[in-house]
């Protein structure tokens, strides 16, 4: 039993890596379940005893990496650990550089990040209430703002490292929302 859930964790992991090197090459559009099956060396039956299609190997992987980055992250009670939370999660973001840059330019960018926004909205709602303006709106621009420096930095290469850029959005964003409001 234990050598069969080795071997199947190998074969997903194959198909993972196997679908982010494509997307990183080829655009997430134009990645099949055949280019998937080829590189990761698997018959049509395992990626399909596994994953319906592309659409659900995408997700697994974006959640993967959701649950992942999320480790990092700190109650935001305080600006200095919104601060934190701000580097921690660019420091994330350049270990993936590559992917999300793909990602984040393609048409399923909105939907593939909807649990990240929604994770982003309910920190934000916790770490900007009581600030004079509805805490929804706060949460919807700061991660609207982040989504968009995210891609503004990928699309720059290595320019600014993680820190240099977190420093940036604390500057932008976390500094300025954190001031009482007058």
């Amino acid at each position: 039993m234990q050598q069969e859930d080795i071997r199947i964790q190998r074969t997903l992991k194959a198909l993972r890596q196997a679908f982010i090197e494509l997307i990183i090459e080829q655009g997430y559009e134009a990645v099949t379940v055949r280019a998937i099956i080829q590189r990761a060396n698997v018959g049509n039956k395992t990626f399909y005893r596994h994953y319906p299609d592309k659409e659900a190997l995408l997700y697994a992987v974006v959640g993967e990496m959701l649950i992942e980055g999320q480790q990092f992250l700190i109650p935001p009670d305080s600006t200095v650990a919104a601060e934190q939370n701000t580097l921690n999660a660019f420091r994330f973001a350049s270990q993936y550089r590559d992917v999300l840059r793909v990602l984040l330019r393609s048409p399923i960018a909105e939907q593939l990040l909807g649990p990240m926004i929604e994770f982003g909205i309910s920190e934000g709602e916790r770490s900007f209430a009581g600030r004079g303006l509805p805490t929804d709106l706060v949460s919807y621009h700061f991660v609207a703002s982040m989504m968009s420096l995210m891609r503004w930095w990928f699309e720059r290469g290595t320019q600014y490292t993680p820190d240099e850029m977190a420093e940036f959005v604390n500057k932008l964003l976390i500094r300025p929302m954190s001031e009482p409001s007058t």
